[in-house]
C-alpha cells in the first residue's frame, strides 16, 4: 500500500507521530493500543477526516517509518523493546515527513499543514544519532512551517528536554494512567483544532484541548463511552 494521497479538499493536514516503543513502555502496552484506536474512533464524525492523513512512526533501538494512511486506514502495531534512539528518530522522522510534504505538494500543488508530534517516555539511550543533528532537524522543521510538538511521558522525562531541543510545543503527561485519556481525547482535539484552523497552531497545539481540563481527574465521559465497546480493541 503506497502513502494516501486522495484527499477530499484542499484543507490538507498531515500529522506524523513518532512514538516511544522501548522497553521502559512495556507497562503500558495494553493502554497504548487502546489510545491509538480510541483516537482513531474519535474522528469517525469528523467533517474533516478525509482531507487528513497520519502516519505512527515508532522508535526503540531505531526508527521504524510508517506510511502515511487515512485516518480510517490507520494501522498500529506495538510490541516495546530495546532503547530509546530519540535523536537518531527525530532525524530520520524529519526527512521522512519533509519527504511525503514534498511528494504531497507536487501532486496536488497545494503545501500541506503539517504536525511533527514525538512521544517519549525517557531520554536518549544507547542512541547512535546526534543531539545537534536532532536541533538542526528540528529548526529546519519549525522554519518550513511545520508545528513541532513533544510530549514528555511518565516520570523518566520532563518537557523541558524538547523546549531544548526546540520543539514549538511541548507538554508533560507525569500520570502513566493518564494515557489512553491523552491519546484518545486531548491529543486527538489538538489534531482536529490543527485540521480546522487556517493555519498552524504552533505553540498553541495543546493549549484549547487541555484549557479548563486536568489530566489526573481521570477518563472524560467520551473515553469511558467508547471504551465500553471493546469489540474493536484487538482489531488494531
Amino acid at each position: 500500500m503506497s502513502d494516501y494521497m486522495d484527499f477530499s479538499s484542499d484543507n490538507i493536514n498531515i500529522f506524523e507521530m513518532l512514538f516511544d516503543e522501548s522497553t521502559s513502555m512495556e507497562d503500558d502496552e495494553a493502554n497504548v493500543r487502546t489510545g491509538w484506536k480510541m483516537f482513531q474512533k474519535s474522528f469517525d464524525n469528523f467533517p474533516e477526516r478525509n482531507s487528513i492523513a497520519v502516519s505512527i512512526c515508532k522508535f526503540s533501538d531505531s526508527f521504524e517509518p510508517d506510511e502515511f494512511h487515512a485516518i480510517d486506514d490507520m494501522k498500529f502495531r506495538y510490541c516495546p523493546y530495546g532503547a530509546t534512539a530519540l535523536y537518531y528518530s527525530i532525524v530520520k522522522g524529519a526527512e521522512h515527513l519533509t519527504d511525503y510534504i514534498n511528494r504531497v505538494t507536487e501532486k496536488k500543488g497545494i503545501v500541506p499543514k503539517a504536525t511533527f508530534v514525538m512521544f517519549s517516555d525517557g531520554e536518549p539511550c544507547n542512541d547512535p544519532g546526534s543531539r545537534s543533528k536532532a536541533e538542526n532537524a528540528i529548526e529546519n522543521l519549525n522554519y518550513a512551517g511545520v508545528t513541532t510538538v513533544f510530549v514528555a511521558f511518565g516520570n523518566g522525562i520532563t518537557s523541558n528536554f524538547g523546549k531544548e531541543m526546540g520543539f514549538v510545543s511541548t507538554i508533560d503527561v507525569n500520570n502513566r494512567d493518564d494515557l489512553v485519556n491523552f491519546l484518545g481525547v486531548e491529543l486527538s482535539k489538538s489534531c482536529k483544532e490543527q485540521s480546522m484552523s487556517m493555519k498552524s497552531l504552533g505553540a498553541n497545539f495543546f493549549s484549547k484541548a487541555t484549557s479548563g481540563n486536568s489530566q489526573s481527574s481521570g477518563y472524560s465521559q467520551t473515553t469511558n463511552q467508547v471504551l465500553d465497546d471493546t469489540s474493536w480493541i484487538d482489531d488494531i
